[in-house]
């Protein structure tokens, strides 16, 4: 009989040998093992995990300077490439009928891998999406136009009640506010109520940067969130407590799907305090979708995307935009006498229609949206990239093998000089040509909503 010393080193020299085998495949004989990069990053994808997990979210930042070193695309993991090049973006983010998939290794992380956004499949997608579509189009949007300017003023008030105070108002969890109740209107006819609260305190972020937060370990460790919610609370909670407050908000929002499923089998009219035709769930559950397609599960994840996309990217957007605005005198002339031209009675309620047609205000804009990258893949076939002249490739053609997941970040396209010169500074007038007018010449490589296809769905 096998003693324990040697069923242990047995089994160390098992996972050696395999672990040896791997990164020699890895580097030499794997479909990516002639594209550039560091060799580490091709052997393991611990080597992301350290930028991200160890050092904190600083991977993107490595791999500009990646593309400094090896050139405009880079291998950045075993099984993913990156591409810096802006030439790239309608290839890789194909609309129309060509099939994009989701990287799942990505997408995983959050935990809603049966909403729209965290499908992976092309087909599957279109499936989710096209459900919703109608909602986020500017014609139902606009619908929302009175419950906007409710919350608006009830916004502007509760921020009159801190004039005099000694201490600053933190706008970030202001507009946090502000536009949870917007969005959780629309998706549930429920508002949450958070402006009733003149602090502010009482909101979503937390919830959300720390389910964000998690993302770096959920990749390595996708047993975690099962985990998490299969272990007491209490347990969780000690281990850290913003673990803990996301969870909750996952739950709640479980429970808010239940809740609309009852009423609506106890035929509870649905919009009727809000005055709206019909709430985005309460469409979905009386969709023409398939059954599997409309449990609870799946509704509490799209909630999630939904209700997270609509709160703190837009509420943060609206904080830095202020900053900017009021740290600059000039900005703030310019920008109030084009409000005082096109809305001479400032008690009114301008359309959204007439606010798009502001040059001024349409150029204030600043957001990468999603920070990270965004891969795709082909599942068709190969994709072919052929580096632009404003970069310096060593090849005039790679061919990217079917399946490979190939990604490229806002953060990266939007700090490019070549397309933005003075690419940190707050320049409402880069949007403008020279009469003063909408420019949309560089709105082709704005990626704060991704593009193609699997574009977000809020960008309306």
């Amino acid at each position: 009989m096998l003693s324990t010393v040697t069923v242990v080193c047995t089994g160390a020299a098992v996972l050696s040998l395999y672990v040896v085998v791997l990164v020699f495949y890895r580097l030499f004989w794997h479909p990516l093992a002639d594209f550039p990069g560091p060799r580490l990053a091709a052997a393991t994808v611990w080597y992301e995990f350290y930028y991200d997990g160890i050092k904190g979210g600083q991977y993107t930042f490595k791999i500009q300077e990646l593309h400094d070193k090896y050139g405009p695309i880079v291998r950045i993991s075993p099984n993913e490439l990156h591409c810096n090049d802006p030439a790239f973006v309608d290839t890789l983010y194909a609309g129309g009928s060509v099939r994009r998939d989701k990287y799942e290794y990505y997408t995983g992380q959050f935990n809603v891998s049966e909403s729209a956004f965290g499908t992976v499949h092309h087909d599957h997608h279109r499936l989710r999406r096209s459900a919703i579509n109608r909602y986020f189009s500017k014609a139902s949007v606009a619908k929302l136009e009175p419950i906007i300017h409710d919350k608006v003023e009830k916004l502007c008030h509760q921020l009159y009640t801190h004039l005099g105070d000694d201490q600053p108002v933190k706008l970030d969890m202001a507009f946090s506010c502000f536009t949870t109740d917007v969005v959780t209107i629309y998706a549930f006819d429920k508002c949450y109520d958070f402006l009733s609260d003149a602090s502010f305190r009482r909101n979503l972020h937390g919830s959300i940067v720390a389910g964000t937060d998690l993302g770096h370990y959920t990749k390595q460790f996708p047993f975690l969130f099962p985990l998490m919610h299969h272990v007491p609370d209490s347990f969780v909670k000690a281990l850290n407590p913003q673990i803990g407050v996301y969870l909750q908000y996952q739950r709640d929002l479980a429970a808010q799907i239940r809740e609309l499923r009852g009423q609506r089998e106890m035929g509870d009219i649905v919009g009727k305090e809000y005055d709206l035709p019909a709430t985005i769930f309460h469409e979905l559950m009386e969709s023409n979708l398939p059954d599997k397609e409309k449990t609870d599960t799946r509704l509490w994840q799209e909630g999630q995307t939904i209700v997270g996309a609509g709160t703190e990217t837009t509420a943060w957007t609206l904080a830095v935009l202020f900053f900017y605005v009021l740290n600059n005198r000039d900005m703030y002339e310019k920008l109030m006498a084009e409000l005082a031209g096109a809305i001479p009675d400032a008690t009114s309620r301008p359309a959204y229609n007439d606010l798009e047609k502001l040059p001024y205000l349409i150029g204030l804009r600043l957001s990468y949206g999603v920070c990270s990258r965004l891969q795709r893949i082909s599942p068709d076939g190969p994709m072919v990239y052929r580096p632009s002249d404003a970069v310096d490739a060593s090849k005039s053609e790679y061919i990217i093998p079917r399946g490979t997941p190939v990604g490229m970040t806002s953060v990266l396209i939007h700090n490019n000089p070549d397309l933005f010169p003075r690419p940190l500074a707050f320049d409402p007038k880069r949007w403008l040509d020279a009469e003063g007018q909408r420019d949309r010449t560089l709105e082709k490589y704005i990626m704060s909503f991704s593009r193609g296809s699997r574009r977000c769905i809020g960008i309306k």
